[in-house]
């Protein structure tokens, strides 16, 4: 009986034997492969199994060491801490996370090494460390050194740092071969038992590893690449954003074709219908593109708004990339979009540059979008080709340098105040009237004449900066409360909706409304009627007027003059220039006038150089003259002496 129990004994453990052994080689088999595949998705293998003994299959390199987080973690962020209340966030976020690894520390030392505490604990550990990682994230985020995507890049370029959890780890594997020397020794007397132990052990161990190792690495790769799309990858549209094509024309060192383009009328469908459909319409327009972009093998990123970048690296010459250009233009042209049965066209602009072999990626970008500002200038192609000596180009290229200028110039004060007298022609002894102006000041002290910047604050959109500092400024001087002062407003800033509180709130405060006429050109008027007539009605309800600049040199304003509301009319200097040798113009002046004495409106003649200009316009009854011939602009501080510019009439005939 012994002996058929010892047989039968055998022959199990033998069978037992052959089963861990042929488990094993499975999950060897199946380690072996799925490493393949992890291996395969990364550039550099993190993990390699040899075999499936417990002595070889180690934890080592799989979790990043939670002690070294604080260090890894301010590594994210190039920026020194000057700022105390940013280093204040950060400590405190790093010090909650250091807690949550105490404790986890302190399970670790009480728990007993089998597969579910096992599991458990690290998926603690995973836990506790991306939510550690991810609180100071947010931090990091929200500081103004570093914008969210920047801080997601500065992640991704540390990912390695998730896979060398090397200490805990250490702890863990130290603490079950303890466990499994002492099994082996409490079970000695029984060959067949140890057999079964070493075998179990060493199938328990090498399950545990590979799949914790398996979902770990796996896990960690999945953020890592969602880290890395997101930081490259535009949000809205899923394609490349400028660091991405940076990044991907990199590998073109040979060069290339760059081709920048900008879309034409986006901002109106913005304003007229909201932001939500203009984003369905650059989603929609976008798949569209960059479906032709992938026919012509060429790569396209959205690098702003409604700019996009398209790079051309199998084209050498600039005309093929050119004939592509015009077909994506007519793309855009024709591209069909509807909202609530309103439908919607836009056009483009696009600007070429070539890249010569080891070409720099911001200097060919620079020059694409300086050629695709030219292609926006009426009368031009709407695909531009850069070259160094076009004309155009050439000023383009002077107001880029002025426009990078002009936030500084703003924020270190080398603005100044100028004004010019508006002298009446009619009631001579009536209230004071000053046109403000501005001026730069160079680093010399030299004034610098606005004809050099603000044709570059026009083009790049800053003229709402410069309406401000005026505003501001102006505000915040000593006026004289007998004078009145007009003050120009761009387009741009009369177009923002949500500046409009702010400014009655500051004239309030100031108590200086009843002295502000504010100043718009009939071509902005006309092209924002709507928001136009929003700023003139609150405005003047706290004491302000409003002067229609530049009249006469359009012919829509006859038809919206009486909708504006407006309490001046400054007669073009183009119509009062020849006004003295043009029998036509002049016809055509007296007709403003006595239209706007109809209207009960005050007229303003600017451009009056001449004395016998004055008196022409004086026995025509405008009520105001501006111009060198009267007056020039002299620096606000100057004011006083400005009550003594008198119109005289001229006694030789």
């Amino acid at each position: 009986m012994l002996y058929i129990e010892s047989k039968r004994l055998g022959k199990s453990t033998a069978i037992g034997l052959l089963s861990i052994a042929f488990i094993i080689l499975l999950q060897g088999v199946f380690g072996a492969w799925e490493m393949e595949k992890i291996t395969h998705e990364s550039s550099s293998a993190l993990v390699v199994f040899s075999d499936t003994q417990v002595e070889s299959l180690t934890l080592k390199s799989m979790l990043i060491n939670l002690r070294k987080l604080e260090k890894d973690t301010l590594l994210y962020n190039k920026t020194s801490f000057d700022k105390k209340r940013t280093k204040m966030r950060w400590e405190r976020a790093l010090l909650e996370t250091n807690m949550q690894f105490l404790k986890l520390e302190e399970e670790l030392n009480e728990s007993e090494i089998k597969a579910k505490s096992f599991s458990s604990l690290f998926t603690k550990a995973f836990s506790s460390y991306k939510n550690g990682i991810t609180l100071v994230l947010n931090n990091m985020s929200n500081s103004s050194s570093l914008t969210q995507y920047e801080a997601l890049l500065e992640m991704a370029k540390y990912k390695k740092h998730i896979y060398a959890m090397e200490a805990e780890i250490d702890k863990i594997v130290e603490l079950a071969e303890t466990q499994e020397i002492k099994a082996i020794a409490n079970l000695k007397n029984s060959k067949d038992r140890i057999y079964w132990i070493l075998g179990l052990s060493g199938l328990g161990s090498a399950l545990v590893s590979i799949l914790l190792s398996i979902w770990i690495v796996k896990k960690n790769m999945h953020i890592s690449r969602t880290l890395e799309h997101q930081a490259l990858h535009d949000t809205l549209t899923g394609v490349l954003n400028r660091r991405g094509l940076s990044i991907v024309i990199a590998n073109y060192k040979q060069g290339g074709v760059m081709a920048y383009l900008d879309l034409d009328r986006f901002k109106l469908v913005n304003d007229l219908y909201g932001h939500t459909v203009g984003d369905e319409l650059l989603v929609s327009l976008t798949k569209k593109i960059a479906m032709y972009c992938k026919e012509k093998k060429c790569t396209i990123s959205r690098v702003g708004g409604d700019e996009f970048v398209i790079w051309f690296n199998n084209i050498k010459d600039i005309k093929s990339a050119g004939e592509t250009s015009k077909e994506i233009v007519s793309l855009i042209e024709n591209h069909p979009f509807s909202w609530m049965g309103q439908k919607m066209h836009l056009g483009a602009s696009v600007g070429l540059a070539v890249a010569n072999k080891d070409f720099l990626f911001t200097e060919v970008l620079s020059r694409a979008d300086a050629a695709c500002n030219m292609a926006k200038i009426p009368g031009n192609s709407k695909v531009m080709v850069y070259e160094e000596s076009d004309p155009d180009l050439i000023e383009i290229r002077k107001e880029e340098k002025w426009a990078a200028k002009i936030p500084q110039m703003i924020l270190n004060e080398e603005f100044c105040l100028y004004a010019q007298r508006i002298v009446p022609l009619q009631n001579i002894d009536s209230k004071g009237h000053v046109e403000i102006l501005i001026r730069g000041i160079s680093k010399e002290g030299k004034i610098i004449p606005p004809g050099l910047f603000l044709p570059a604050a026009e083009r790049f959109g800053l003229m709402p900066n410069i309406d401000r500092w005026v505003i501001e400024t102006l505000l915040s001087s000593k006026l004289d409360k007998d004078m009145d002062f007009s003050i120009n407003i761009s387009g741009h800033t009369l177009a923002d909706k949500e500046y409009l509180p702010k400014l009655i709130k500051l004239l309030s405060k100031s108590g200086k409304a009843h002295q502000i006429i504010f100043e718009i050109t009939e071509s902005v008027a006309m092209t924002c009627i709507d928001t136009a007539q929003d700023y003139i009605k609150a405005l003047k309800a706290i004491g302000c007027r409003f002067s229609l600049d530049d009249f006469g040199s359009g012919f829509s304003s006859f038809a919206y003059l009486r909708d504006l509301h407006v309490d001046y009319l400054k007669i073009d200097g183009s119509l009062i220039k020849v006004l003295t040798r043009s029998k036509s113009d002049k016809t055509l002046v007296q007709a403003i006038i006595n239209m706007a004495a109809s209207l009960e409106l005050k007229t303003v003649a600017e451009y009056v150089e001449t004395q016998e200009l004055a008196d022409m316009l004086n026995e025509m009854n405008v009520d105001y003259a501006q111009g060198y011939g009267l007056h020039k602009p002299e620096p606000l501080e100057n004011l006083a002496s400005f009550k003594e510019i008198k119109y005289k009439k001229s006694v030789l005939k």
